[in-house]
């Protein structure tokens, strides 16, 4: 008697716990991309510093669409992603870039290490928020992009008053409801906001690339993205659908 039978149901019983153990792995590489970031900015290597923060967030982009679309949750229930996700956040989204902020002097000199205790404290208490996100998918409060926001400024070069503007602005935000959008689960728009956050990750990329070349254009493209996110949070916070009652979201994967 054939045994392939019981051999094909073995296997197809452990394909989706291989793909789960995979998403975790893949998800724990952006450890390794923090640890490296970290040493770039000790080193005051600030091209390979945003090269390993543009790594972390493209692990951090696709590895929760497939734990969604593999049901990584069902399939290895010892290892929460959720949580793996937010201490790996925390290093690669907020405390490489508040060093990179102080290691490359771009905050006033008299109010550097406010300024970054600011941004980690409130950071902190957004990442333990329970309403982080809304049903349709919105942020409450700036998600910590720091990764995304540093590197900007620094690229443009922005005067220090105005880095610290910035950082204590949408600091601030992280205490309230203020909407910002997830590129990749928001679907209004989606495509256009899909479009927006991957030109605004290759312009970061183009111009440390190409540092110190004169880029005009791609400095007119790093500001024009953000200011796109935020008008689109805008709208949602005060426009026609913030009357809208949606109930907090399951936390995001």
């Amino acid at each position: 008697m054939s045994l392939q039978p019981d051999h094909d149901q073995f296997a197809a019983l452990r394909h989706p716990v291989a793909k789960g153990w995979f998403v975790h792995l893949f998800t724990a590489l952006g450890a390794l991309c923090g640890m490296f970031g970290l040493m770039a900015v000790t080193d005051r290597d600030f091209k390979m510093a945003i090269v390993w923060l543009a790594v972390a967030m493209i692990v951090d982009g696709l590895d929760g669409p497939a734990a969604r679309a593999w049901d990584v949750r069902t399939h290895v229930p010892r290892i929460d992603g959720y949580t793996l996700d937010l201490i790996i956040d925390y290093v690669t989204c907020i405390v490489i870039p508040v060093l990179f902020m102080l290691r490359f002097n771009m905050l006033p000199h008299h109010g550097n290490v406010l300024v970054a205790s600011v941004v980690l404290f409130l950071s902190a208490l957004w990442m333990s928020r329970t309403d982080q996100m809304t049903a349709d998918k919105y942020f409450n409060g700036f998600p910590c992009e720091w990764n995304m926001i540093v590197p900007t400024l620094y690229l443009i070069q922005a005067k220090p008053w105005v880095v610290a503007t910035v950082c204590v602005l949408l600091a601030l935000t992280q205490l309230t409801n203020w909407k910002f959008i997830h590129p990749m689960q928001v679907r209004k728009w989606r495509p256009m906001n899909v479009a927006v956050t991957v030109l605004w990750l290759a312009a970061v990329l183009a111009m440390t690339a190409d540092w110190p070349g004169h880029n005009d254009a791609g400095k007119w493209v790093l500001i024009a993205c953000p200011v796109y996110i935020v008008a689109v949070g805008a709208w949602r916070t005060l426009g026609p659908e913030s009357v809208i009652d949606h109930a907090p979201a399951d936390a995001p994967a």
